[in-house]
């Protein structure tokens, strides 16, 4: 498995980084066209993608940094910080950070956050299932040992040596395509507000939980979970809470005819 996809004069363009871009352009388009379901306009939402974007990395790095700052970062040089290129990023951080960004630009530019938020929850499932693939190519976020017959090895450059373990990443890639195809259907079907959104968190928070049993590169911190199953457990907790709130407090939701759109 060759994790180098091409070279540009002469630096390596991992498949990892090519697999990103392409989850952010899978995100933008689907996310454009839900839009114009809504009285967010297309324009909006595309002004939304670099506080998005950049929201998502700067908060992934950092909580990979400093989780993993003893194995990768202590004692070496100081742009080791910002070499995303090989991997090292972790979605919560991301999503959490992002939530921050998004909201600052959501708030200044006076767009209902609940119906822009619905329109962005599919499309976070399916940038993250391509991502997922770039992890898998990678070599990163890789699954535990295991000896049935739908276990994958790695070649003898990774560091599980040969030996078979769960294609982890390929299981959450395809439980969050099957996420997008789900919230897709919701979308347009809605009900209120907000309960895209929900969806979204109760969801992705069932998911990550389930396969990060399957993980063979983190430790257990609590109870014998991950630090990802700590936050899924809060994602979920909060989607459950989103749903039951905007459930009691809905109101039909907003399409273009209702603003003149």
């Amino acid at each position: 498995m060759e994790r180098v996809a091409f070279e540009i004069a002469g630096h390596p363009i991992y498949w990892y980084g090519v697999m990103f871009v392409l989850g952010i352009l899978a995100g933008v388009w689907t996310g454009s066209l839900r839009a114009r379901l809504t009285t967010v306009t297309p324009k909006e939402f595309m002004d939304s993608i670099p506080w998005i974007v950049v929201g998502a990395l700067v908060g992934a790095r950092a909580l990979f940094v400093i989780t993993y700052w003893d194995e990768y970062f202590a004692g070496q040089p100081l742009w080791e910080i910002f070499a995303i290129q090989r991997g090292g990023l972790i979605y919560f951080g991301g999503l959490l950070f992002s939530i921050v960004t998004t909201a600052f630009y959501l708030v200044k530019n006076k767009i209902p956050v609940w119906i822009f938020l619905d329109i962005l929850g599919p499309s976070l499932a399916v940038g993250h299932a391509l991502g997922r693939l770039g992890c898998f190519i990678n070599g990163c976020c890789y699954g535990c040992p295991t000896g049935s017959g739908y276990g994958f090895s790695y070649p003898d450059w990774h560091e599980t040596h040969g030996v078979r373990i769960h294609p982890v990443q390929l299981y959450e890639m395809g439980l969050n395509l099957i996420l997008f195809g789900l919230l897709e259907y919701f979308f347009r079907r809605r009900k209120y507000d907000g309960q895209i959104t929900a969806y979204y968190l109760v969801g992705y928070g069932v998911i990550r939980f389930a396969t990060e049993f399957f993980r063979g590169d983190v430790p257990r911190i609590f109870l014998s979970l991950t630090q990802a199953q700590c936050i899924a457990g809060v994602i979920f907790a909060a989607g459950v809470g989103l749903w039951i709130y905007r459930r009691r407090t809905r109101k039909a939701p907003s399409t273009p005819s209702q603003n003149g759109k």
